[in-house]
């Protein structure tokens, strides 16, 4: 057996060790406080609907630390919800789901959000991380859902969306049958991810909306996008994560050299592979870039399955390897202020 085979055994038993592990543990917290129950099943699918109520159940059951709010609507007129979770003076924020087929990540999110509201409440910590002092002194800004027209399209099909018969006429690209499962625009057929403000104008593109990257027909022309940038320059956040799907990868911006040992300590803990950066196209990558210039990682999540919704049964091999991310980057804001 070549060292190859032996070094890919190796690493796919302690992934499914640590799948067991880490179901075991979440199953034992949740039995083993008596007046513990859970809101989040990250194991089934998110809909727009799940999430907006199980964001209520939260920010219900713990309001000393997650505030409900608003920051826009969608083209089909549902509104974009997003939650401050934290009391601290310094400001990150976390967005998920531009991409519409990518809805897991707002399973990751909603996992994260409930497994560190409960910690706090208990005054646990959670993998050494502190959460009383990391959520003491950051606030996270958290959008789990950018594009809940498109979810609503994967989920449901193109029949379920106002502008279906426009949607049927539009380009397919990179899909598989049945075709609405691989959708990643908006409700309009624009891709989110590609119609912010900075490279727009050099960005190629198709000239007409697609089921995948079309621009747009002018910058944050869209109201998903628009929602977003309006959030980030309310926030001014100190550092920004976007989670995507799929391919265990990180996309970097590190403006200077704190933000490259963030980058190298991501690296480090989840085994992902640091990417080149495209020149600029329109990305919310690109957008943080020209607006604030702080550290940013775009967070491709789970092994790359192909153009379909990765399944929430295997949810653990979405949250295991990416767990700590966010307390890392918190925990590296913070200790800026110590000079560290």
């Amino acid at each position: 057996m070549s060292h190859m085979n032996i070094v890919f055994m190796q690493k796919n038993f302690i992934s499914i060790i640590s799948v067991i592990y880490m179901a075991f543990a979440h199953t034992f917290h949740a039995n083993s406080q008596g007046d513990y129950n859970g809101i989040v099943n990250p194991f089934v699918t998110y809909s727009y609907e799940k999430m907006t109520f199980d964001l209520n159940a939260l920010t219900q059951r713990y309001p000393m630390i997650l505030t409900g709010e608003k920051i826009g609507y969608s083209l089909e007129r549902r509104t974009i919800p997003a939650v401050r979770f934290g009391r601290g003076q310094h400001r990150i924020l976390i967005c998920a789901t531009l991409h519409a087929r990518e809805h897991i990540a707002t399973n990751y999110i909603m996992y994260f959000i409930e497994q560190y509201a409960e910690a706090y409440a208990s005054h646990d910590s959670i993998g050494g991380y502190d959460v009383n002092h990391l959520l003491d002194n950051v606030t996270l800004y958290i959008v789990p859902m950018v594009n809940p027209d498109g979810v609503n399209i994967v989920q449901r099909g193109f029949e379920a969306s106002c502008n279906c018969d426009s949607l049927r006429k539009m380009k397919l690209k990179n899909y598989e049958e049945p075709a609405h499962r691989s959708w990643k625009a908006n409700a309009r057929g624009v891709d989110i991810n590609r119609n912010f403000d900075f490279g727009w104008y050099d960005s190629p593109t198709d000239s007409l909306p697609a089921s995948m990257s079309f621009k747009g027909f002018s910058p944050i022309s869209e109201p998903e996008s628009k929602a977003l940038a309006d959030y980030a320059k309310r926030i001014k956040p100190e550092a920004v994560l976007a989670f995507h799907t799929q391919g265990e990868q990180f996309f970097f911006s590190t403006p200077d050299a704190k933000a490259c040992e963030i980058a190298t300590k991501l690296v480090e803990s989840t085994g992902f592979e640091p990417q080149p950066i495209d020149p600029p196209y329109g990305s919310f990558q690109d957008f943080v870039n020209l607006h604030f210039g702080v550290f940013y990682a775009c967070v491709e999540l789970c092994p790359y399955i192909g153009p379909r919704p990765y399944p929430e049964k295997d949810f653990f091999t979405v949250w295991q390897p990416a767990q700590y991310v966010i307390p890392i980057v918190a925990t590296e804001i913070i200790n800026q202020d110590n000079g560290k």
